[in-house]
């Protein structure tokens, strides 16, 4: 299941990077745990607010402590005029980092033994779930579900799903609100 959660984590953030970005740096969200949402959606799995908890609390520690910090470091160093030799450090710390995401996500993996238990669901409903779970996230990181969220998850979902119907696209939102 870690295998599976990891390729389908890079497929839809080569396809997104720039909206997921935005989520994580204008909105402090965690990245892992929204992908983490959306690949539990496709599976047909429904977060509850305890397990959206206890995924939080699991990958905290490894969050502040570890990854952000290397991000920190990484971005500093991206952005200064150095020699070109410190290009090798910049990688090296980011391929650190890049495992350290992937440790979270075998940490979120673990934390929902029961994992792949979700519902049979029609193709069209994934949205619905992925963005019920978005919603139960954005819930406990206390992140208001404003224009500018749903402008950006939109955007997700429109690279999900390019032939959603818009009475669909527009259902997924109307339960999350």
């Amino acid at each position: 299941m870690e295998e599976e959660f990891w390729e389908y984590s890079k497929k839809i953030y080569a396809q997104s990077h720039e909206s997921f970005l935005w989520l994580q740096d204008k909105r402090a969200l965690d990245v892992n745990l929204l992908l983490f949402c959306y690949w539990l959606g496709k599976n047909g799995k429904r977060l509850s607010m305890e397990e959206v908890s206890r995924c939080c609390e699991n990958v905290k520690l490894l969050r502040q402590q570890f990854i952000v910090p290397l991000r920190s470091s990484r971005r500093f160093l991206k952005n200064m005029d150095l020699p070109t030799d410190y290009e090798k450090l910049k990688k090296a710390i980011l391929d650190v980092e890049l495992e350290g995401e992937r440790i979270e996500q075998r940490i979120l993996v673990a934390s929902l033994p029961d994992i792949l238990v979700g519902d049979e669901v029609a193709e069209g409903e994934y949205i619905l779930i992925m963005h019920h779970n978005i919603s139960k996230y954005l819930k406990h990181e206390k992140v208001s579900f404003d224009k500018a969220i749903k402008s950006t998850l939109n955007k997700i979902a429109l690279s999900l799903f390019p032939n959603l119907s818009q009475k669909v696209f527009n259902q997924s939102f109307c339960e999350t609100v």
